[in-house]
């Protein structure tokens, strides 16, 4: 039981903070026009009660900004969580 103690859980919830954002934005991105479609359809209906309240182009030029800042964010938060403190000096008295 050497690995399943508190440190390992905050790495773990450290690196899910990290990863899934960027997943779910190259998601955003990469998925094809009938997948953006869909899920337009399904938002559309759960908020608005019709499956076409929002136009298409601008639903998939939303999915891609937000995609992007998903992106950045992942990259951001990888760097203070994850990465900054290896690169850390601590100044010589």
């Amino acid at each position: 039981m050497g690995l399943l103690n508190i440190g390992f859980a905050i790495l773990l919830v450290k690196m899910m903070i990290c990863t899934l954002p960027g997943v779910l934005g190259i998601f955003c991105i990469a998925s094809s026009e009938d997948t953006k479609r869909a899920l337009r359809s399904t938002v559309c209906n759960q908020l608005f009660g019709v499956s076409n309240a929002i136009p298409y182009p601008k639903f998939a030029r939303f999915l891609n900004i937000a995609g992007t800042v998903l992106i950045l964010f992942s990259l951001i938060a990888t760097w203070f969580i994850l990465l900054r403190p290896f690169f850390e000096t601590t100044p010589v008295a």
